[in-house]
């Protein structure tokens, strides 16, 4: 199984390609950052291109997108949803299955606690993929997505074989 994690944002969107084998692999990370000074509607037409080039390039069977986090400021948290909303888009037009979960779920997947920095995030994901060059932090977040999706798809795995 191929997983593609996404860290929406509107100045930088985070991807990170993992394959479910033991041990999990890498098969790619990176960010889609358009730049600042384009306006709003190109910098959105830009991210959605590049999240349909990301999953045309390496065919996923799923997509993780991390949820929102309440900003302080309600425009950010509106543009961030828009921006999910361009990656379930991408997801559904090329019939992905789509998965989301929360911040504080992909930390708690990842750390083994919910209120964890990023910079934890980004050192923990790096050792547990046995990534030796920097992530950016952005990168860093998109694959601790996927790392919990796939956290999350083991326990409903071991939570069935107990019902049987």
């Amino acid at each position: 199984m191929i997983i593609a994690g996404f860290d929406p944002g509107l100045n930088r969107t985070g991807f990170g390609i993992l394959q479910d084998l033991t041990p999990t692999s890498v098969l790619g990370f990176g960010v889609i950052a358009p730049r600042a000074s384009k306006i709003f509607a190109e910098r959105l037409s830009e991210i959605y291109a590049g999240a349909r080039q990301v999953l045309k390039d390496y065919a996923p069977d799923v997509v993780v997108v991390e949820e929102i986090y309440f900003a302080n400021n309600p425009q950010t948290t509106l543009k961030i949803g828009i921006v999910r909303g361009l990656l379930f888009a991408a997801a559904l037009e090329q019939q992905i299955e789509i998965a989301s979960f929360s911040p504080a779920e992909v930390k708690m997947a990842v750390i083994g606690k919910g209120n964890a920095t990023k910079d934890q995030v980004g050192f923990l994901v790096a050792r547990i993929l046995g990534i030796k060059k920097e992530i950016p932090e952005d990168s860093a977040d998109a694959l601790a997505v996927s790392l919990c999706y796939l956290s999350h798809q083991k326990y409903e795995k071991k939570l069935q074989q107990r019902s049987k």
